[in-house]
């Protein structure tokens, strides 16, 4: 499989990019400095941040590099402070800031008064005349819901509530007068500590609301953006864009385009990382195969011999053959064996220009596809054997990924097979021919016929029964029809529908033990309802932790869900997410706030946290 993250090997050739970025943030002439470094969701810009974080010395000397994921601090009340917190704690661990610990915390100090400060704006006129008077007491009676966190600020941001209110509870002025504050003790604090740029690298942003992304650029830009510092920001410019114009809607009668204005004033060098050519996309195709059957040395080696070699840059993508020659020549070795990589690699390479033009030149599509496909091949060696040609399935898989409904029609002309697909075969022959009705139009358009074409060809003389079951959640009104199942599934179905917390452990167990089809129709049967909330959280939590290969599905339908979670169910979800935080912890962040309530999310979360801590 290929995870959806960072990658340590620069498969897209980003190299020269880190290097020119790299390069501009090392240079102290140019900081402060903020860099846009803008692309598509999927384009890779994470694994550009990784080349640049790996391009700049981390030998305690010159430079301090950091990464922020903005995306962490989507659910609080002050993003700005949360942000410079974050960026404040981690130049606290490093080297070149040990002398200067006492003015980080200093700056942290400060940081916290402006989190009473929005906390303030959200308690009202009761909370502020309490401090007023100095009796934090009514605090505690006027706001209960809020009163814990605000009550644990003031602790950590003073030693007095008269001390509070001397440092904050002053006119209008002293907010800004504590803003300039905070940025020339932060400047002093960067020249004290002698390093000659502290590099900030920030992933995510697209991922924010629009609110947090405003809190996000406005931080760098009033707070942090000093002499010593540069700021690298990967986003889609898009979303960036969605998000000005949603919190600074235009003028009436206004021409100027807001988002453009604010982006330029804040963003000093953009750079745009373009979409990757189809060319591109079927090198990345075949690299990607190669990658998981190649140690991390060899295919290594291998991406460095493909870049030097310039092979990159030329008009025609990589064959098969050549790739093939390129591992003999830094002496790979296939694992497990070579006979498995071909089987692979020579699908992918038949369907690779296809596919290319469809994923658009999206680095992440690509792995999604390739996922897909293998997940789909082990699921049908593990149903049919030797009964399913990959060739086929791969054929389907892509035509799911151009067209949808030309995949539901194929599907519907198979169920009338007898000893070939007749209507298919009518189609092909006419759009082969040139001679295509209006019935085929769809079928007619250049992408179509090039899928048409790729093998295996003679397609109508297979029935696809066995593979469409394998598609059919792709499948539209694709009900499930329990009849059809084994009656020992029907059972467990059964069973599943009565079962208490006392007699669950023992359901699973039995189910464990049937074949994987069966268990595959349970599942296909269950789905719908966890997404529903029929299912209760005990029956959930025992499938997830019993079924890994079933885990992204029902964390996908949970992340679905209009059923409000409730403090029952917590127990449940703290073994999942204890059992697979990675997988779990996106799910709770999506539903935080809406179908789940801060506070149970804090729970499962932040209890765990501090138990594992």
């Amino acid at each position: 499989m290929w995870l959806d993250n960072a990658s340590e090997i620069d498969m897209l050739f980003y190299k020269p990019y880190a290097t020119i970025i790299s390069d501009i943030a090392k240079n102290k002439d140019y900081n402060p400095l903020t860099i846009g470094v803008f692309g598509l969701w999927g384009a890779g810009k994470s694994t550009l941040l990784k080349l640049i974080q790996n391009d700049i010395p981390s030998d305690g000397g010159k430079y301090v590099c950091v990464q922020i994921n903005a995306w962490m601090f989507e659910g609080y009340e002050d993003a700005k402070s949360a942000l410079m917190e974050a960026l404040l704690k981690e130049l606290e661990e490093q080297k070149p800031f040990e002398g200067v610990k006492d003015k980080i915390k200093k700056l942290i100090k400060r940081l916290d008064f402006f989190k009473i400060g929005t906390s303030l704006l959200s308690a009202g006129a009761p909370v502020i005349a309490s401090i007023a008077t100095g009796n934090p007491l009514p605090i505690m009676l006027n706001i209960a819901n809020d009163a814990p966190k605000l009550a644990e600020q003031i602790k950590s941001a003073a030693t007095s509530i008269q001390d509070f209110k001397e440092n904050y509870i002053k006119d209008k002025e002293s907010t800004v007068e504590n803003v300039r504050k905070f940025k020339e003790e932060f400047q002093t604090m960067l020249e004290v500590s002698k390093v000659d740029n502290v590099i900030v690298l920030i992933d995510d942003l697209d991922r924010c609301s629009p609110e947090r992304i405003i809190d996000t650029l406005e931080a760098i830009k009033l707070f942090l953006s000093v002499e010593r510092t540069t700021f690298i920001i990967a986003a889609d410019e898009t979303v960036i864009q969605y998000a000005i114009k949603k919190n600074y809607p235009p003028v009436d009668g206004s021409s100027v385009d807001i988002s453009t204005e604010y982006i330029e004033k804040i963003i000093q060098l953009p750079i745009h990382i373009p979409e990757l050519s189809s060319k591109d996309i079927e090198n990345y195709l075949l690299l990607l195969v190669a990658q998981n059957y190649l140690s991390i040395s060899d295919f290594q080696a291998l991406v460095e011999k493909v870049y030097h070699e310039r092979l990159i840059v030329r008009d025609t993508s990589i064959s098969l053959a050549e790739l093939k020659t390129l591992i003999v020549e830094i002496h790979g070795t296939y694992l497990p064996s070579e006979t498995e990589f071909m089987e692979v690699v020579s699908i992918i390479d038949s369907i690779r220009d296809i596919i290319s033009s469809t994923l658009k030149g999206n680095p992440r599509q690509a792995k999604r596809f390739l996922n897909t496909f293998i997940t789909k091949k082990k699921l049908a060696q593990m149903y049919y054997g030797s009964e399913i040609d990959m060739r086929i399935l791969a054929k389907l898989l892509v035509l799911q990924k151009l067209n949808s409904e030309l995949f539901s029609q194929l599907n519907e002309w198979n169920k009338e097979f007898i000893t070939c697909n007749d209507e298919y075969f009518k189609m092909y022959e006419s759009v082969i021919a040139g001679t295509a009705s209006v019935d085929y139009t769809q079928w007619a358009i250049p992408k179509i016929i090039k899928w048409l074409e790729c093998e295996p060809k003679d397609l109508h003389q297979y029935r696809l029964d066995k593979y469409f079951y394998l598609t059919r959640e792709s499948l539209p009104n694709a009900m499930v029809d329990t009849q059809k199942f084994s009656k020992e599934a029907r059972k467990i179905l059964d069973d599943l529908g009565m079962a208490t917390e006392g007699t669950i452990n023992a359901i699973i167990t039995s189910m464990a033990g049937l074949q994987p089809v069966d268990i595959d129709n349970i599942f296909s049967g269950l789905i719908p309802r966890i997404e529903t909330g029929q299912l209760k959280f005990f029956i959930i939590k025992e499938l997830f932790v019993k079924f890994g290969a079933y885990q992204s599905k029902i964390m996908e339908v949970i992340g679905k869900t209009k059923q409000k979670i409730v403090l029952a169910d917590i127990v449940q979800l703290k073994t999942m997410y204890t059992a697979a935080p990675a997988l779990v912890l996106p799910v709770l962040e999506k539903l935080k706030g809406g179908m789940l309530d801060n506070r149970l999310y804090d729970m499962i979360v932040n209890q765990e946290k501090k138990k594992k801590g």
